[in-house]
């Protein structure tokens, strides 16, 4: 059986690939989840192919995945070969792997070499264990304590203490082992600080002090790293009557040398994730500037675009059938009316992809109305997505009476009262694998049977389905039936999201400032330049639906005179302010503190309140952030 050994942040796990397809991201939904912040939710899969070899395909993640330093898009993966996502490695091997082989410690070390006197009795296993803690919890607590119960194990008889330099630069216990009290610094000698300060400088050497009248043999050793000195390593005998031999002492030193390696490494990697956190907080600020860049050269592109055509007098393109109710000036709508002009009457279904609210439902009316069918039937419409199954299908098929409890007369389905038009079925991916092939049977045989009905009728209708989802990834993953994709994918119209055609923003918040303005009684209704401003650099997540909402809930909330920046939803509402206090001649400061507020409140947003959190995106310690926002008058 194939496995995979992940090596993530210090930990190593094997997972064993019981599947044909393993997915690897940060989301909890995956085969296998990672922590490393440079993987994506869902970044790359590995897939077994028909001869049992392996294929690696990256998810169009966005840091990429690394073969040989390399980033990959897909490639074959071979047995010990290792791949790298972040500083994650992850490397596949097969059952017969001596990867997973396991060897005694002792076995690795020399008779000769290996301490069996006392007090070198306890066995290294046993010392070894003490580092079991660090591996799982990574703090510098948990390393030192380490270090301390290693020595201790080691050498049994002992007190250990671990100090390292404070923010003065002096010597202080962080760690210790086999002290008596509670507060094991009282029972460290007088001159116990002192003799440390002077070790923690990069030439010390190792202090050896015999056994006094009120305390036992010590030793004090400099725990160093590089050039430089991290700390000390104290020991101490329990018993005055044993001293601390030669041999005892160079083992010791020995013990320090690791040490002194491993707090370094600690160090070492704590900053390089401190590097990391501000490369990454540094990343987003420019991802930041950049967005808002593009949206402010979007509004310039937009607004010179409608000056040079007001200015040349040019009239849009004309099309051989009626748009009129589609507002698509923007070059991706034009291409969309272009192949409508193309496709209306051809006797092919016809598939709509667009992402939620971007006017699927218009174009498969304008396919329909344009077209012969609508002097011969209907233009019927259904949301897949809005009934269970058994409603769905009375709904397409209908019923004959006495068919189900209830059904106390016949009943014609969608595609009988298409027959001869058009019906429209939006959200098609959402339909369960027996409707897809119920309704794949339809399509094939051009016929219908009401349910509880013996006797099936041709229908002539033209289908239109619309989806926001990826059909080829859900047929590729075994949720949708291929050949009933193939029948309805014939000919396929994208509708290009609202954020990609900006130019149609201006055109369509004066259609829906017009409508709305009739249907509240404000004819006269303004509204605010940095209003207009705002709505040209926000994305529109829910695309022109998103927009005719804030539009008509604007009007409803106005005064019928004015519409200004306080209408507006909350994240659009600071763009607005900073547009309206930049046209009227505002200071820097202003500016630059509206631009604050608006960061501090997207983060407190996107961390759900979590202030901690905020302040570090944001850059600030928490109380900095809190001053801020207090003045600010933002609510704590």
């Amino acid at each position: 059986m194939p496995f995979l050994v992940v090596e993530e942040k210090g930990n190593t796990n094997h997972y064993q690939l019981t599947g044909s397809e393993v997915s690897i991201g940060r989301a909890p939904d995956n085969t296998i989840m990672l922590t490393d912040e440079k993987a994506s939710r869902h970044h790359c899969v590995l897939e077994q192919q028909s001869d049992k070899s392996w294929q690696l395909r990256d998810l169009k993640s966005r840091n990429g995945t690394y073969m040989r330093g390399e980033p990959v898009l897909e490639t074959p993966i071979e047995y010990g070969e290792t791949f790298q996502i972040g500083l994650a490695r992850l490397s596949l091997y097969s059952e017969e792997s001596s990867a997973f082989e396991t060897k005694n410690a002792m076995d690795a070390i020399p008779e000769a070499a290996r301490p069996g006197a006392a007090p070198f009795a306890v066995g290294i296993n046993e010392a070894l264990a003490s580092f079991a803690k660090p591996s799982v919890e990574d703090t510098p607590k948990a390393i030192l304590e380490s270090i301390t119960q290693f020595v201790g194990r080691l050498m049994p008889g002992v007190r250990v203490c671990v100090a390292v330099a404070d923010d003065e630069g002096n010597a202080r216990g962080r760690a210790f082992f086999n002290f008596i009290s509670g507060t094991p610094t009282d029972e460290l000698p007088g001159n116990f600080h002192s003799i440390a300060n002077k070790l923690l400088a990069p030439r010390a050497k190792t202090q050896v002090k015999p056994r006094t009248a009120t305390h036992p043999p010590c030793v004090y050793i400099p725990l160093k790293t590089g050039d430089r000195c991290s700390g000390v390593l104290y020991v101490e005998r329990e018993s005055k009557e044993v001293d601390i031999s030669e041999t005892q002492v160079e083992l010791l030193e020995h013990v320090a040398n690791l040490a002194g390696v491993l707090m370094g490494a600690a160090e070492s990697r704590r900053n390089e994730e401190a590097l990391e956190h501000k490369v990454a907080n540094f990343e987003n600020e420019l991802e930041s500037v950049r967005n808002e860049l593009e949206a402010k050269l979007d509004m310039q592109t937009a607004e010179l675009t409608a000056l040079r055509l007001e200015a040349e007098g040019r009239e849009m393109p004309s099309w051989e059938h009626d748009y009129s109710d589609i507002i698509g000036k923007a070059p991706g709508m034009q291409e969309v009316f272009r192949m409508l002009d193309k496709i209306t009457d051809l006797p092919v279904p016809v598939l709509i992809l667009g992402e939620p609210g971007t006017g699927k439902e218009l174009i498969a009316r304008a396919l329909h109305f344009n077209s012969s069918r609508a002097k011969q039937g209907r233009f019927v419409a259904e949301n897949c997505a809005a009934l269970p199954d058994t409603l769905f299908e009375s709904e397409l098929f209908g019923y004959v009476k006495g068919a189900f409890t209830g059904a106390d007369r016949d009943k014609q389905g969608l595609f009988g009262l298409a027959n001869g038009g058009t019906i429209f079925l939006d959200e098609i991916g959402e339909i369960s694998p027996s409707m897809q092939a119920k309704l794949l049977r339809v399509l094939e045989e051009g016929e219908i049977r009401p349910i509880g009905g013996k006797q099936t009728r041709k229908v002539d209708f033209r289908l239109v389905c619309a989806t926001n989802k990826d059909l080829a990834e859900q047929v590729r993953k075994g949720a949708f039936r291929q050949d009933l994709f193939f029948r309805i994918n014939v000919v396929t119209i994208k509708l290009p999201p609202l954020r990609e055609r900006k130019e149609d923003i201006t055109l369509l918040v004066d259609r829906f400032l017009k409508v709305s303005a009739e249907e509240s009684g404000y004819p006269d209704i303004k509204m605010d330049r940095g209003v207009l401003r705002a709505m040209m650099n926000y994305n529109w997540p829910g695309n022109v639906r998103e927009l005719e909402n804030e539009v008509r809930k604007m009007v409803a909330l106005s005064d019928g005179k004015k519409i200004d920046a306080a209408l507006l939803s909350p994240q659009l509402r600071q763009m607005a302010e900073e547009e309206s206090l930049s046209e009227s001649g505002g200071s820097l400061k202003d500016v630059v503190e509206g631009v604050e507020k608006r960061k501090i409140q997207e983060a407190i947003e996107r961390t759900k309140g979590n202030k901690s959190r905020a302040a570090e995106i944001l850059g600030l310690s928490r109380l900095g952030l809190r001053k801020k926002m207090e003045r600010y008058g933002m609510s704590d």
